[in-house]
């Protein structure tokens, strides 16, 4: 059963790091689960997803973008948004 979840993980990750890596982390999870857990595998497969598909694959510079074109509005905004209702004297 965990096996197959890591598996499932492992499938997640873009096609170029599966081809390469897929077979020595099947590997790596029957040799080592054993003795440590399947817990540290399951939490470097998961830190793996994100760095492979924000880092690798190029998307950082579209969550890069998304952010910096949210920092001028709520820049822009701010004062009003926070300070809703407006209270006055």
């Amino acid at each position: 059963m965990t096996r197959t979840l890591y598996r499932w993980l492992i499938g997640l990750h873009p096609p170029a790091f599966r081809l390469r890596f897929e077979q020595e982390l099947l590997w790596i999870f029957d040799e080592s689960s054993d003795a440590s857990g399947p817990a540290p595998l399951f939490y470097d497969a998961a830190i793996s997803l994100l760095r492979q598909w924000l880092v690798r694959s190029g998307m950082w510079k579209w969550v890069l973008a998304g952010v910096a074109g949210a920092v001028p509005v709520v820049i822009g905004f701010g004062s009003f948004l926070f300070n809703w209702p407006m209270r006055y004297p």
